[in-house]
């Protein structure tokens, strides 16, 4: 079987970008409580770009990258009961140690893909996954690269919004940064439950994308220095009196920029700080009773919620980019990092299904 992984070649943390390595191995030999499964399709995170410039931690040089995937059981260890998950299509919970619990992982939190940590990722023919606990059933009405763009960004926008957003119909969210992976699926989340969602974003066209594709029910640019303000031009002339919930992946000053529309008591997710690795907190947020939370990944209960949420409401991934084939993946990294990207990039690895899904 092959696997992508990333070769070790000198340099520092943030300038080095290591080369992808395509190692050729046995096939996985099963535990009496592990699953094999056949890789359809894969998709791509920016956890992976940081993992080749050498910035998160517990990098591996032979473990496939990837955390993201649609595949089916083709193996089962003589300890799984259920045999009936043979041959079933499923979507791998992509991380371990976290179970159920709302507040934080239960135990050793790692997740799937490119790290000592959890030795083993979806860039690959064949995954050995330890439990069957850690797969669950693909949402039938999405096809294989629509699937594959799920799991990750998903479940880091479901627990975002509902677990620690507490996110109802008829409220007012603000999501921050639509064109990337989480935002996009919060958007689409909150929509699908009632809420009225208006986005930032750096281009007018992704903000027309977020209007036209994913129905919010407007935005403003980030790229203005006074876009909070921007905002409330908007919400004065729409007769929104303010912020109920934002979900927030760029940090810096957003939370500045929007304190003064947020409602006493509103609630602040930040699950990524892409644009600067602090968020400022002012006394006026404490006298607001601004709630701050922190939200990384979610648990394996939550993973099953979010697959629920999608398939009820027929949710569709955005997909930018398919690439076929892992001798190609190198083109997806390229399509990765385009800004103008809108939506996920997704690598078919079985490329007998290249030419039915395509």
């Amino acid at each position: 079987m092959r696997s992508v992984s990333i070769t070790k070649i000198d340099g520092v943390p943030g300038q080095v970008y290591y080369p992808l390595r395509t190692i050729t191995s046995a096939m996985p030999t099963l535990d009496s409580t592990s699953v094999l499964l056949k890789i359809n399709a894969a998709a791509l995170n920016h956890r992976d770009q940081f993992i080749r410039q050498h910035l998160y931690p517990g990098i591996s040089f032979g473990v496939p990258l990837g955390s993201d995937a649609v595949a089916r059981v083709v193996g089962l260890g003589t300890g799984v009961a259920d045999s009936q998950l043979l041959n079933k299509r499923v979507l791998i919970y992509p991380a371990r140690g976290w179970v159920s619990a709302a507040q934080a992982p239960e135990s050793e939190f790692s997740i799937l893909g490119g790290t000592k940590l959890y030795p083993t990722g979806t860039f690959a023919d064949y995954v050995k996954i330890e439990s069957a606990n850690l797969i669950s059933p693909c949402p039938p009405h999405l096809d294989d690269i629509a699937a594959a763009a799920l799991p990750l960004a998903g479940l880091t926008a479901y627990r975002a919004l509902f677990t620690l957003g507490e996110v109802k119909p008829g409220m007012t969210v603000l999501i921050t940064g639509s064109g990337g992976g989480v935002a996009m699926f919060a958007v689409q989340f909150a929509k699908a439950i009632g809420a009225r969602v208006y986005v930032t974003s750096g281009s007018d066209e992704k903000l027309a994308f977020a209007r036209s594709k994913l129905q919010s029910d407007g935005g403003v640019l980030y790229t203005s220095k006074s876009w909070g303000a921007d905002l409330a031009v908007m919400f004065k002339a729409n007769n929104i009196s303010g912020i109920d919930l934002v979900v927030d992946g760029a940090g810096g000053d957003s939370m500045n920029q929007v304190l003064r529309l947020m409602n006493l008591g509103s609630r602040y997710v930040s699950y990524g700080m892409t644009i600067k690795p602090e968020l400022s907190f002012s006394m006026g947020a404490v006298l607001k009773h601004l709630v701050l939370l922190g939200s990384t990944m979610g648990s394996k209960r939550e993973f099953d919620e979010m697959l629920e949420l999608v398939s009820k409401y027929k949710i569709q991934p955005v997909v930018a980019k398919t690439v076929v084939g892992l001798d190609n993946l190198e083109d997806a990294f390229t399509a990765l990092m385009d800004s103008h990207r809108l939506g996920k990039v997704v690598v078919i690895v079985n490329e007998r299904l290249a030419k039915s899904s395509i």
